[in-house]
C-alpha cells in the first residue's frame, strides 16, 4: 500500500483493489465505483480480540461487477477502506 493521504467520503470515485490471494491468475480488472454511503467500522480480528477498527464504505460500481469467485453481478458492495484507492482524476 502506498502512503495514501486520500480522504474518502461520499461522492469520491474509487478503485476497489481486489484480494487476489485465492485467485492469483484472475485477469479481472479492479472495479471502479463511487462511494455512496459510509458503512460501519468493524474490528478486523478473526481469531483474537482486536482494538483495530476498520472503516467500511458502500461503493456503487460503474458497471455491474462479478467477483473473482464468480458471484454477482453486484451493483454495490460494502468495502473495507484498506481495499480502496482514490481513482485518478480524469
Amino acid at each position: 500500500m502506498s502512503g495514501q493521504s486520500a480522504v474518502f467520503g461520499v461522492g469520491v470515485q474509487v478503485i476497489v483493489r481486489l484480494d487476489r490471494t485465492r485467485f492469483p491468475e484472475s485477469l479481472l480488472d479492479d472495479p471502479i465505483g463511487v462511494i455512496v454511503a459510509a458503512g460501519e467500522s468493524e474490528g478486523s480480528g478473526l481469531y483474537a480480540p482486536t482494538v483495530v477498527r476498520e472503516k467500511f464504505w458502500v461503493v456503487r460500481f460503474e458497471e455491474p461487477f462479478f467477483g473473482l469467485d464468480g458471484s454477482g453481478p453486484h451493483d454495490s458492495a460494502r468495502i473495507p477502506q484498506s481495499f480502496l484507492e482514490a481513482a485518478p482524476e480524469a
